[in-house]
């Protein structure tokens, strides 16, 4: 996530801001431009963009932004359209009549929009089922019935389920306890279950990744009911962390896909917020982790990206435990799981619509035919990722 200012005072704002803290403007993210500008008020429900790329064009909010408060994203004036790309996005919301689930929408929304700037950064088209009713992207953000029955997180044909509990806070952290992991997020939960989504759009059907992807991954044809009842049943082996980067992702090779997709948009997402605050790490001890590489992430190999993200976790992982808090990064990525990161690099990269503002991810030499320097390049990467971080030393 890049950063971004106030375009009347320069202030410093985020992406979730709907007003300047300093001047009082409106603020708005435009999805064209992917940045958030400020706003003059134009009357009748209008309001002109003062960000220098827009050239003074006209705006209106989201429904969901003036009257939901629950959005910050705006349309152009001219649009037919009542809710911005986000919420069309959104097919249920939950039960207003709930009071809490006002605040758990708005949190699950934050979320999917942070998903959203990602993907846009990398160049993946993200369409709702009303523009595209065969591949289109649909969510459901849905609770538990009186009646006991549950609802599952999950994703089936282009529509994905969110258990609103989930932005509960302490009902998430009870779950994450519960189920023996190191993290659960609720943004974490839109990156997996858009993990399933795309490799129904880019690998399912495309020949030239399928292969590839059962050489890491397994063979996706295993019986998924089957796999999910030996993974309750049974557990991750105990060794888990030699080949994937979390337990579940033992459990079939989709979920093995989903886990190591969630993680590369983790990867991206912190590093391209690292490079836009402009991070470096320079220790006087010259043995210790260093960080100066400031290459846009849009433009970096994923050798790049790997060789920033080691000493950026070390620091991470040091100020959290400054802080008295747990790692912040509780991972190890083994040389199986780095080459899985390897292939979701390669597979967004060749998918990305690459005349997007921003979307220029570099990609590595085929995967079957690495040169001698890339396969050195790549045999210093799977050495590396074990000294860095998650070191339960005090």
């Amino acid at each position: 996530m890049k950063t971004f200012h106030c375009n009347r005072c320069a202030q410093l704002v985020f992406y979730e801001n709907v007003r300047c803290e300093r001047c009082e403007s409106l603020l708005g993210y435009l999805p064209d431009l992917r940045e958030l500008s400020a706003f003059d008020d134009a009357g009748d429900g209008r309001w002109r963009s003062l960000h220098p790329r827009a050239n003074g064009a006209l705006f209106r909010q989201c429904h969901n932004y003036a009257v939901e408060n629950v959005c910050n994203w705006m349309i152009p004036a001219d649009s037919p359209d009542t809710l911005c790309r986000a919420c069309q996005l959104t097919r249920t919301i939950p039960n207003l009549a709930e009071p809490e689930n006002r605040l758990y929408w708005y949190r699950l929304e934050v979320a999917k929009r942070r998903l959203l700037y990602t993907l846009a950064e990398l160049g993946l088209d993200v369409r709702s089922r009303d523009a595209d009713p065969e591949h289109g992207l649909a969510f459901e953000f849905l609770a538990d019935g009186g009646d006991g029955a549950h609802v599952m997180t999950g994703h089936d044909n282009g529509l994905i389920t969110l258990n609103i509990a989930e932005a509960d806070d302490a009902h998430r952290e009870k779950v994450r306890t519960a189920m023996g992991e190191p993290y659960r997020t609720l943004l974490g939960h839109f990156r997996h279950e858009t993990g399933h989504y795309f490799f129904s759009r880019l690998i399912e059907d495309e020949p030239r990744w399928l292969e590839p992807f059962r050489a890491l991954f397994g063979d996706e044809r295993a019986d998924y009911g089957e796999a999910l009842n030996a993974y309750y049943r049974d557990g991750a082996p105990p060794d888990w962390q030699t080949s994937t980067i979390s337990a579940y992702a033992t459990m079939h090779p989709w979920e093995d896909w989903a886990e190591t997709w969630a993680h590369y948009l983790l990867i991206v997402d912190v590093l391209d917020t690292s490079t836009s605050y402009g991070l470096a790490l320079l220790p006087d001890d010259p043995s210790e982790p260093t960080l100066t590489d400031r290459t846009p992430v849009e433009d970096a190999s994923f050798g790049n990206l790997i060789k920033r993200w080691f000493p950026l976790t070390y620091a991470l992982n040091s100020l959290n435990r400054s802080l008295g808090m747990a790692d912040g990064y509780p991972f190890t990525l083994a040389a199986p799981v780095v080459d899985k990161l390897r292939f979701v690099h390669r597979v967004i990269a060749a998918a990305g619509n690459k005349s997007a503002p921003g979307a220029k991810i570099a990609s590595l030499a085929p995967l079957a035919t690495e040169p001698a320097e890339a396969a050195e390049a790549a045999a210093e990467e799977r050495g590396a990722p074990h000294r860095e971080f998650n070191d339960d030393a005090p």
